[in-house]
């Protein structure tokens, strides 16, 4: 039975290289070199405008705030668990914990999988 693996990450480059992923999940333009299936989900430009004129605000008045691209993220998650609802997959790589989250709370599934983080923690989720 071959296991289907899914990886989810807004920079690629944080993914730990796994030689049977078979879909990975990204925000915009990214390709990585060992797979040909990675699905970008292109940020609209109106949630760009909204992030810049956050991220403006956000500078301004907070210091040291470290949470920018706020709408971009939470609609980077909605997607993605749009698309794994569609998809039957065994396991999941996420390149953070607060991704994982955000993603993982939007789904809602009823079935069992793995669930591992970059630093390759792995948990059972469902």
């Amino acid at each position: 039975m071959s296991e289907k693996i899914i990886a989810v990450a807004l920079d690629i480059n944080k993914i730990p290289y796994v030689n049977n992923i078979e879909v990975i999940f990204t925000p915009g333009k990214q390709k990585i070199w060992y797979t040909s299936n990675t699905v970008s989900i292109e940020i609209p430009r109106y949630i760009k405008i909204g992030d810049a004129i956050l991220n403006n605000l956000i500078k301004k008045f907070s210091k040291k705030s470290k949470r920018l691209d706020r709408l971009e993220f939470n609609y980077f998650a909605k997607k993605v668990s749009k698309q794994l609802k569609k998809t039957d997959y065994y396991d999941l790589i996420f390149e953070n914990d607060q991704l994982k989250n955000q993603v993982m709370s939007k789904l809602n599934s009823r079935k069992t999988y793995r669930v591992r983080n970059s630093k390759r923690a792995l948990s059972a989720e469902g």
